[in-house]
């Protein structure tokens, strides 16, 4: 019996349509905790996967010597807009984090948002970690963030559709709401995720795929991979990390 072909993993291009990003992810909680890191490396700072630049203007504004990169056309030409809106002289680069080179070492170098989790083969995380190591100055910090998996979440999300789980408006008017059918991958360690997007009188499917990073398999993938980890918290508030956190937050050092 021949077995049916799994589709790719990806994310599909509509998500990274800069007026929708920039409509849902007004998430700002992260912020003070990356300030905070680019503050005491007191040198140059490379954020990866740096988007609209939601956390890279704010990090600019405090006077942070910050590179943006990432791959997407349209959200870097949004950031660049932004940033010359306001005045601020950011160098953001398009490229491949597992693969770019900047010809210039970081005191610090971050993957914020969760992005790393849409880096599905073990063999393209570890293309991403040795990149974050040639750019790392001998005494850098490397920090990420990814969600940490939930066994309650994955069975619940499952079991149904959930409509209007986001909500917001478009500058021009158009009001969207993403409703989002979830479907979770074992052999791939992936959530699956599909939103179908309703804004305004056009409606629409989009995929994105989350990678799941569970806690002993990132302590391992860092140590192997060169890393040692120097914190490892719970939520952006620095609290420890335990069984019930929805957030696993990395800073670490070239081993």
């Amino acid at each position: 019996m021949r077995k049916r072909a799994q589709k790719p993993l990806g994310v599909d291009r509509e998500i990274y349509d800069a007026d929708l990003y920039d409509g849902f992810n007004r998430f700002m909680d992260d912020v003070p905790f990356y300030l905070g890191l680019a503050r005491s490396a007191a040198g140059a700072v490379l954020e990866l996967c740096c988007g609209t630049g939601r956390l890279t203007l704010p990090l600019a504004r405090a006077g942070i010597d910050i590179t943006g990169l990432d791959f997407t056309p349209s959200m870097l030409g949004r950031a660049r807009e932004k940033a010359s809106a306001e005045g601020l002289g950011i160098r953001f680069v398009r490229g491949d984090m597992r693969r770019a080179s900047l010809a210039r070492r970081f005191k610090l170098v971050f993957i914020p948002f969760n992005s790393i989790q849409n880096t599905y083969s073990i063999a393209d995380v570890e293309a991403v970690l040795a990149n974050v190591r040639r750019h790392l100055s001998r005494d850098g910090r490397f920090a990420f963030d990814v969600f940490n998996p939930s066994l309650d979440y994955i069975v619940k999300a499952g079991r149904k559709v959930q409509r209007g789980r986001i909500r917001f408006s478009l500058p021009d008017g158009r009001r969207v709401r993403i409703d989002e059918a979830y479907r979770y991958d074992a052999a791939r360690q992936t959530g699956r995720v599909t939103w179908i997007h309703h804004v305004g009188s056009r409606t629409f499917a989009s995929r994105l795929d989350m990678r799941c990073f569970y806690p002993l398999e990132l302590d391992a993938l860092l140590k192997y991979n060169g890393f040692e980890v120097l914190r490892k918290y719970g939520s952006f508030k620095k609290e420890p990390f335990s069984s019930g956190s929805l957030k696993q937050i990395y800073v670490c050092r070239k081993r």
